[in-house]
């Protein structure tokens, strides 16, 4: 059984600020277009896409941010082709990028990276599953 909340994400993106909402809407339009058999969730206040129904296997994510950008998150960003330089963050794994209107999640660029990460999925999250049980035994 899971533990994830039992809010759509309909239920979710009805609730943000109208200006936040379209931006969020637009990447969920994508992020299903790109990733059409990945599990869709709320989990942490975002719209998180995981290889499984938990929301530990989540390969990437949506989080409006109070600040009027939503981001859009990337568990293994710092392993993506970015030619483009969208990708934020220096940490070993994740990196985001800051989508400040309709018209920058329509970018090209951005859908490539979605589909990169849903490809890399399987191979990524068995990496991880692997170090986890390295580390348990």
């Amino acid at each position: 059984m899971s533990n994830l909340p039992s809010i759509s994400v309909e239920e979710y993106l009805a609730k943000l600020p109208a200006d936040i909402q379209a931006v969020t809407r637009e990447l969920v339009a994508v992020a299903r277009r790109n990733m059409s058999n990945a599990h869709e969730f709320i989990y942490h206040d975002a719209v998180g896409y995981s290889v499984s129904a938990s929301p530990f296997d989540r390969i990437c994510f949506i989080a409006p941010q109070k600040k009027g950008y939503v981001n859009f998150g990337f568990f293994f960003g710092a392993s993506l082709p970015d030619p483009e330089h969208l990708l934020v963050g220096e940490g070993k794994r994740m990196r985001h990028i800051k989508v400040r209107s309709v018209e920058d999640a329509r970018n090209p660029a951005l859908e490539k990276l979605i589909a990169a990460t849903w490809k890399e999925a399987p191979e990524s999250m068995a990496k991880i599953h692997t170090r986890q049980k390295k580390n348990k035994g």
